[in-house]
This record gives C-alpha cells, sequence and structure tokens, in this order.
C-alpha cells in the first residue's frame, strides 16, 4: 500500500486549502489563491 501526500497550497487570507499542482502562479512565479487572488510576495521589513 502506497501513501502518497501531496503538496497543498494553504491561503493566510481565505483559508483555502488547494493541491499544489492546481494553484496557478504570476509571472514572477509566486503562488495564486484561486478564490481570492492573494499572492504571497517577499516583504520588506528594513
Amino acid at each position: 500500500m502506497s501513501i502518497e501526500n501531496a503538496s497543498t497550497f494553504d491561503c493566510p487570507e481565505c483559508d483555502v486549502i488547494a493541491p499544489s499542482a492546481s494553484v496557478p502562479y504570476d509571472a514572477l512565479g509566486y503562488a495564486v489563491c484561486p478564490s481570492c487572488a492573494y499572492s504571497a510576495t517577499p516583504t520588506d521589513d528594513r
């Protein structure tokens, strides 16, 4: 018996959990939430 743990995208804005393979990515390669269009981009904490 084989058990596979698929990678998932967990949106911090709307709590949607989706398989990573079904999540679109923006031009810079960041995942975009399929439900609310949230995109996690790097922030500058300086």
